[in-house]
């Protein structure tokens, strides 16, 4: 599944699961920087602070790694607070509790539908990942993307097809050996660029029926892809 043969591409078989993520993740290049410092990058592992709680600066940076287009704050272009933000950041007790244990996962969920009242479930599953992110997968229009393809499953957009997805992620990370838990975090990240970067060339090169489309732009640079965010 990880051969660029058309006739390949849309099969999916969990025994080749090392070597796809393995093949794909080499290509994985997705940086932020600061709104403040255009030549500083978002160091993603860090602002996790694993082993410890989230601070208000970890959440900022986090959501503007997310989506720098709508998540940073303050607004690009006003310098007005992001309103979005300011609803996590304000949360940000439930967020940790959450990451504590403190809170079940329900509780959570509640907790994030009322910060984004959309129904998108790529902003909300994002909470629960930098919460726990060995448990939690990011969300997004590329990894949703192949997991499409490799599933014939329709686009998640509730939290049941969210789960869906997280069992076809943790099916993957199984098959490779990797055990999700907190120490293992880079690890279990490596099956999310290699999704992520696989979904990009999917849109790119692979205009099959059941690949939906995505309004973000990705081109070839430098023997990578690259994109505009993690939206």
């Amino acid at each position: 599944m990880f051969v660029l043969n058309s006739s390949d591409i849309a099969s999916f078989d969990l025994k080749n699961a090392r070597d796809f993520v393995t093949f794909w993740n080499r290509f994985y290049a997705y940086e932020v920087t600061l709104p403040e410092d255009e030549k500083q990058r978002i160091d993603y592992f860090s602002e996790l602070n694993l082993g410890s709680d989230l601070s208000e600066q970890n959440v900022r940076r986090l959501l503007r790694w997310k989506d720098p287009r709508f998540l940073t704050d303050p607004t690009k272009g006003t310098n007005q607070p992001n309103k979005k933000v300011r609803r996590v950041l304000e949360s940000l007790p439930i967020i940790n509790g959450f990451r504590r244990n403190e809170k079940t996962e329900d509780e959570m969920r509640l907790a994030v539908e009322g910060i984004f009242e959309s129904p998108t479930i790529v902003w909300r599953a994002f909470l629960l990942h930098i919460a726990k992110p060995h448990i939690y997968p990011i969300a997004d229009q590329n990894v949703f993307r192949s997991y499409c393809l490799h599933t014939a499953n329709p686009e998640p957009q509730t939290w049941q097809s969210y789960a869906d997805y997280s069992d076809y992620f943790a099916q993957i990370a199984d098959e490779m050996g990797t055990t999700r838990t907190l120490e293992n975090t880079r690890e279990v990240k490596r099956i999310d660029n290699a999704l992520f970067v696989f979904g990009q060339f999917l849109k790119e090169y692979y205009k099959a029926p059941a690949v939906q489309s995505s309004s973000r732009g990705s081109d070839l640079q430098s023997g990578s892809l690259a994109v505009a965010g993690r939206d």
